[in-house]
């Protein structure tokens, strides 16, 4: 049975536990897999014009990226914003570069690198007002599969070019993308053809090497009027997706790949702190037998961006249950819980049990997890 905070029956063995809370209550941010606040731009000169022009270029994309919307630059306050960006980079720099762009009577001019990083306070805070979603930077890894069909045969993708199009379009919209090693293993187990027909069991068990979140197969071929039509699914844990398009080029295609791939975990992921305000759910941990266990899962939570606080209110032997304070519901909750290995679901057994009948997240039925590696206690 679960004890509150006020019983003095608790546990001996994690009577020192309690001491060290105490004393470690602070929470650690879990590293980013996406930067979500960087951007850099091509520029003829280091004039305060020419940095002004691509800070406000720079800042689309970033607020792009950040809050997982294409059209973030038709909010007013975003349009406001844009032309003041300047007043949210705190950090900017050059580098030389071998490209250059047209100067003003057509001239090649030399152009240099601008590197801008602008701040995670002011972007989200624009969010806010603009009424914009956040989509944190623990985002899922896509494997991405490329098979072309010539009419004749098929054959997987691994042109460098086609690949620097897909990244560059990945980079924009911060999803973190893969690539397959293209080696005999893969030869064998992929062959083009059943990729071509998309044998989703196929293509699972063969991406399983690569520990992706999600995976992304692109089909294209190009017509007989030199126009290219394709379509791409995503297999996620959440379900396929499939998406379609045509182009006059291949790049256009690739990138719409990627920004389907990106609105769709964008509405997965992404917060609305406008929407529902802080909410509070409860979550069972089973088995947490030691302080550095209930650390690492305190530190985690603490870490993900739609946990405003964590609170941990009773305890067992075994477990305890935390009340999580959000800035989204339990399916937000579950589905950005998913993308790390630090907690697993454990069954919910209450078909037996009138808190079948309780909302799932509240004290009386509270979510069930355990800690990676542990058997869930009965």
């Amino acid at each position: 049975m679960f004890q509150p905070f006020g019983d003095r029956t608790l546990i001996k063995p994690l009577r020192f536990f309690f001491v060290l809370l105490l004393l470690f209550g602070g929470a650690v941010q879990a590293e980013q897999k996406v930067d979500l606040y960087s951007a850099n731009e091509l520029v003829k000169s280091q004039s305060l014009a020419q940095r002004e022009a691509a800070a406000k270029h720079a800042l689309e994309r970033v607020l792009v990226r950040v809050s997982g919307s294409q059209q973030a630059a038709t909010k007013p306050q975003v349009r406001d914003a844009l032309v003041r960006a300047q007043d949210y980079v705190y950090e900017y720099s050059y580098s030389g570069t071998d490209e250059t762009l047209e100067g003003i009577e057509g001239e090649p001019v030399p152009a240099s690198r601008l590197h801008l990083k602008f701040s995670a306070a002011l972007v989200e805070q624009l969010l806010r007002e603009a009424g914009l979603t956040f989509w944190p930077a623990n985002r899922p890894e896509v494997l991405v599969w490329i098979v072309e069909n010539s009419g004749a045969e098929s054959q997987i993708v691994s042109d460098s070019e086609r690949w620097q199009t897909l990244r560059e379009q990945a980079a924009l919209r911060g999803v973190p993308i893969s690539a397959p090693l293209f080696d005999l293993e893969d030869h064998l187990a992929m062959p083009a053809q059943t990729l071509w027909q998309l044998d989703a069991p196929t293509i699972r068990e063969a991406s399983e090497r690569y520990r992706a979140d999600a995976i992304l197969v692109v089909r294209y071929s190009q017509l007989s009027d030199g126009r290219f039509r394709g379509d791409w699914q995503l297999m996620h844990s959440e379900g396929e997706a499939s998406f379609e398009g045509q182009g006059e080029t291949l790049a256009p295609l690739l990138q719409a790949a990627v920004n389907d791939t990106a609105d769709r975990f964008a509405s997965l992921y992404a917060i609305n702190p406008s929407e529902t305000g802080s909410a509070s759910i409860a979550m069972r941990v089973d088995n947490v037998t030691s302080f550095a266990t209930y650390k690492q899962i305190e530190r985690y939570l603490s870490s993900l961006a739609l946990v405003r606080r964590v609170q941990m209110h009773s305890l067992s032997e075994q477990g305890l249950i935390l009340q999580l304070f959000t800035e989204g519901d339990i399916t937000r909750l579950e589905n950005t819980l998913q993308l790390a290995q630090v907690l697993t679901p454990a069954s919910d057994s209450v078909s037996l049990s009138a808190n079948r009948y309780q909302r799932r997240g509240s004290l009386e039925r509270p979510l069930r997890y355990r800690a990676l590696g542990q058997e869930a206690s009965p």
